[in-house]
């Protein structure tokens, strides 16, 4: 005889969650977990850096995870170690368990040292007297999870130049350039993206994000649709990026409706993209995530659709290693894809549905979030 998982509600923000069994996960055993054992790992190693009285969320705190992190685990081994360290917890949001998963990716971008004639669109890294709080609950419980950017004057803390303002060569002849690419939307996209590889004559180097201007991330593929420019069915990432081509004149009129600009950081050859927990992005294990509901480094298990056939569906282990400025909300998740145009096909177009699972360590009373 079985019975269904207990149904543990809890009084905030309308969340509550269903326990169940690691092994009961949809496609949990054919989900090929050689490979997320990797993501696993480079999560652990962050995590075991932390003081002990950090708090996860509704996975306790780093205390709690003591056994877990300390367990030395193999790739062959990584199925039996979720089973015997790990129970589930299915994320319901207002009785309902789908959410909004997207996909994202690390674009190749070819680039010049010097502008040229070709090269014209500048790469910046962060301006020194660009001041970001990364959680303003520091200042005021109220505003926690929330994050601003700014510069001082006069004693006071403003707001810094927006995209138009930076695109317009405001930060020009300070020598905060580390490259030029040859096209703005792909520059755009790059920004949207996070991280870049870009492509020299004789070279490569890796670009991570490292601070916005501040400014809210405004959907330019929500303004198109507004405007009647595309259809519904169009709007994906390949579809502006070709309706962009086809319309030049648009271009700057689209891209300034986000006035959010990315700044970059220079990784020179490092193996991968580091998303915000500080580890290195492992494809198709990645998750970026709102770290108001879910902490940095947290293992989950996501089942969604994936935007093609051999990819679908996907059910599988995930990290949650990275946040965006797109990915708000109680169950939203951004898949990361990988490197270079293939990637990129994936991720831009994706937009499924799906369902979002935390795993704990079985030694922790899960008692959801706290007030």
């Amino acid at each position: 005889m079985t019975t269904s998982p207990a149904l543990i509600s809890i009084n905030f923000k309308n969340f509550s969650f269903q326990e169940l069994s690691v092994e009961h996960l949809p496609g949990f055993s054919k989900d090929n977990l050689k490979d997320a054992c990797l993501a696993w790992k480079r999560s652990a190693e962050v995590l075991r850096s932390l003081p002990f009285d950090t708090n996860f969320g509704v996975a306790g705190t780093r205390a709690a995870w003591e056994e877990v992190l300390n367990s030395e685990v193999k790739e062959d081994q990584f199925y039996y170690f979720l089973k015997t360290y790990f129970k589930a917890y299915h994320l319901f949001y207002e009785g309902q368990s789908k959410g909004l998963f997207t996909g994202y990716f690390e674009p190749c971008l070819k680039a010049s040292s010097v502008p040229t004639p070709e090269f014209q669109y500048p790469v910046y890294q962060r301006p020194p007297e660009l001041i970001v709080i990364e959680d303003l609950g520091r200042f005021h419980s109220a505003l926690a999870g929330y994050r601003i950017a700014g510069s001082i004057q006069e004693k006071t803390l403003k707001p810094y130049f927006s995209r138009r303002d930076l695109s317009s060569g405001v930060l020009r002849d300070r020598a905060l350039e580390i490259a030029w690419v040859a096209d703005k939307v792909d520059l755009y996209f790059m920004h949207i993206q996070g991280s870049g590889k870009l492509e020299f004559e004789n070279h490569w180097r890796r670009l991570n994000y490292d601070g916005t201007n501040g400014y809210p991330y405004t959907s330019i593929g929500k303004y198109i649709l507004e405007q009647g420019y595309l259809k519904p069915e169009q709007a994906t990432m390949k579809g502006i990026k070709q309706w962009l081509q086809e319309n030049p004149q648009k271009i700057d009129e689209i891209l300034y409706q986000n006035e959010s600009f990315v700044f970059f950081k220079d990784l020179g050859g490092q193996e991968g993209p580091i998303g915000r927990q500080g580890s290195v992005l492992t494809p198709k294990r990645s998750l970026a995530v709102d770290p108001r509901v879910i902490a940095m480094g947290m293992p989950l298990w996501l089942s969604a659709e994936a935007p093609c056939a051999s990819e679908s569906p996907l059910q599988r282990f995930m990290v949650a290693q990275d946040v965006g400025g797109a990915i708000k909300g109680p169950i939203r998740g951004d898949f990361y894809w990988g490197t270079g145009d293939q990637a990129g096909e994936l991720a831009g177009a994706m937009k499924a549905a799906g369902d979002l699972y935390f795993l704990v360590p079985k030694t922790i009373e899960f008692k959801g979030f706290s007030e």
